[in-house]
């Protein structure tokens, strides 16, 4: 086995292979990049954790058929430190190590065979369609915040996708706050019901979607796929009901606030310096402005008043302010609408005009 490759090429492929390969796992293997060269032009990069797959194909020249897994973040290391030449040859020697050279520079590290690497799911079959990366990649940022990080509600540990083939929904919650978002997505699949992909698999997303105009997008269950030219990611789906969330989303409300947002912003992180995880931030709704005040035994208090349009019955409230601030932070409009109940029921937080998206924040006891 042996190949010579362009030093931006390798890295493109490693980049992804690198952070998806899993160093904690109890098989060593899933560590490590599978190396396989299909033709004299053509090298297969593959990694996976079992749950989150990437196949590259990368661009080679003078390629002798072979392959050989290697530690993924080594290789990559080496890669990327290496001296800016216009190729790189890799080889396989003797004991399955490799040896890699660029300019004067020449490694060899430890491989291993092959024959024990897990297969990958196969997407030659799965039923693409194209859609627009910059709208892919903004619904997963404005729902990957709240995704639930405890690995015990496992239906929570991703954000739920729905499509129609045309418009496409992307649903997130963690118990305590939830955050939703619609979207024109034609070229979608259409599905019948919701699929759950994992956090994991979003950050993996992201990363091949940046900077990129369109995706191919498939669900073939038990994984989605997504491409983006060369590159492969195969997402295993989370195998679980997502949580009623329209359920949860309030319809009727007594009261609503209009606020500027990075007013509020700003002031919710004012107070949250005199915060605790018990105590969270007070906010109390009155005609013509807000009121937030947090209070801390050990530090002091701090009580700050900003503007806003109020209708309703004036009310006080509790919020955990990192919540509030990271749905702040993803509303575009500079006016926000805060819609609310009594002060045990869930606030709706959306923008004032203009965008479908909406966070729903859980109170706390104050």
């Amino acid at each position: 086995m042996e190949f010579r490759i362009n030093q931006a090429e390798f890295v493109r492929g490693l980049r992804l292979a690198q952070s998806i390969a899993d160093r904690k796992s109890t098989m060593p293997l899933l560590a490590n990049v599978l190396l396989r060269v299909q033709s004299k032009s053509k090298l297969l990069v593959t990694a996976t954790d079992l749950n989150v797959s990437l196949s590259a194909e990368l661009k080679i020249s003078g390629g002798s058929d072979g392959s050989l897994t290697v530690g993924a973040k080594a290789l990559h290391d080496i890669v990327v430190n290496l001296p800016k030449v216009d190729d790189i040859s890799f080889r396989k020697v003797e004991n399955n190590w490799a040896e890699i050279k660029a300019g004067k520079v020449a490694y060899r590290i430890v491989g291993v065979p092959d024959r024990d690497f897990p297969k990958v799911p196969d997407h030659r079959e799965a039923p693409f369609g194209d859609v627009d990366a910059a709208t892919l990649r903004e619904m997963i940022d404005r729902t990957l915040f709240s995704v639930c990080n405890d690995e015990t509600r496992f239906h929570l540990n991703g954000v739920l996708f729905e499509s129609t083939g045309a418009k496409a929904r992307m649903v997130s919650t963690d118990g305590h706050r939830l955050s939703k978002v619609d979207r024109d997505l034609p070229g979608a699949p259409k599905l019948s019901a919701g699929v759950i992909i994992p956090k994991k698999g979003l950050l993996e997303i992201k990363k091949v979607l940046d900077g990129a105009t369109t995706c191919k997008l498939a669900i073939k269950t038990p994984h989605a796929f997504f491409a983006v030219d060369d590159l492969v990611l195969a997402v295993k789906l989370i195998d679980a009901q997502f949580p009623p969330y329209e359920q949860v989303i309030p319809k009727d409300h007594k009261r609503r606030a209009t606020i500027s947002r990075d007013s509020l912003t700003d002031a919710v992180k004012r107070a949250q310096l005199m915060s605790s995880e018990a105590r969270g931030v007070k906010m109390a709704f009155a005609s013509d402005h807000i009121t937030i005040a947090s209070d801390n035994p050990d530090l002091g208090e701090v009580r700050e008043d900003v503007d806003a349009q109020f209708k309703g019955e004036a009310m006080t409230i509790g919020f955990n302010p990192k919540y509030m601030i990271e749905l702040l932070g993803q509303i575009k409009s500079d006016q926000v609408d805060i819609d609310l109940g009594g002060e045990l029921d869930p606030a709706l937080v959306k923008p004032a005009s203009g965008d479908d998206y909406l966070g729903v924040i859980m109170p706390m006891r104050i």
